[in-house]
C-alpha cells in the first residue's frame, strides 16, 4: 500500500463527534488528480474512527468500499512510526554534486546551478516524502495500518508527537474497555 496524504486528523480524549468517537483519521491517494476527485465526490479514501466501543477500519475506492469494525477488547496493541528518506536525499544530493563538479571547470554557473538544483530537489523529496505510519494489531495476529505523508493542498502536516499521541489514546481506550468487562 503506498503512503497516503492526510485529509483528515482529529483526536481528542473527549468525543469529537456525534457518533462519540475520539479519533477520524482519513487520508486520500496523493496526487493533484486525485485532489480534483475529492472535490467533485469521487474520493476513494482510507479511514480509522476509534470510539470509546470499538475501532472502524475503512477504505473506499472507485470500485466499491470495505470496512472493518473491530471491538476494542479485540484489539491488543498499536503501534506507529515515522520514516525519512534521508538515503534518497543523500543520494541526490550525492549525484548533483558529481555531476555539477566536472562542470565547475567549463562553466562555474552552469555547475553551480546542477548543484543547488540538485539540492533543492533533494531537499523537496526529503520533505514531502516523510512517511507516518499508524496501525493496530489484533487479538488474532491482524495487522492493520496505513502510511501518510504530507499533505500539501490541504496543508497537513502530522509529526511523530501527534501520531504517538493518537497511539497513547487509542490504548487508553482500549484498556479503559477492558476494565468495564
Amino acid at each position: 500500500m503506498s503512503a497516503l496524504v492526510i485529509k483528515a486528523w482529529k483526536a481528542s480524549e473527549q468525543p469529537i463527534d456525534n457518533q462519540g468517537n475520539h479519533i477520524a483519521i482519513t487520508g486520500r491517494e496523493g496526487g493533484l488528480v486525485a485532489w480534483i476527485l475529492s472535490k467533485v465526490n469521487i474520493d476513494p479514501t482510507t479511514t480509522i474512527l476509534v470510539g470509546s466501543e470499538r475501532l472502524e477500519f475503512s477504505s473506499a475506492s472507485l470500485s466499491g468500499t470495505q470496512s472493518r469494525l473491530i471491538p476494542l477488547q479485540g484489539i491488543c496493541s498499536t503501534y506507529y512510526g515515522y520514516h525519512k528518506p534521508w538515503k534518497t536525499a543523500a543520494a541526490i544530493s550525492a549525484m548533483a554534486i558529481f555531476m555539477g563538479l566536472p562542470m565547475l571547470a567549463r562553466s562555474p554557473v552552469a555547475g553551480l546551478l546542477v548543484m543547488l538544483l540538485g539540492f533543492g530537489i533533494a531537499a523537496l523529496i526529503y520533505f514531502l516524502n516523510r512517511t507516518l505510519t499508524l496501525g493496530f494489531v489484533e487479538n488474532s495476529g491482524a495487522v492493520s495500518g496505513i502510511q501518510f505523508k504530507r499533505s500539501v493542498i490541504e496543508n497537513i502536516d502530522i509529526t511523530q508527537e501527534q501520531a504517538k499521541q493518537v497511539c497513547q489514546l487509542m490504548q487508553k481506550l482500549i484498556e479503559a474497555k477492558e476494565k468495564r468487562l
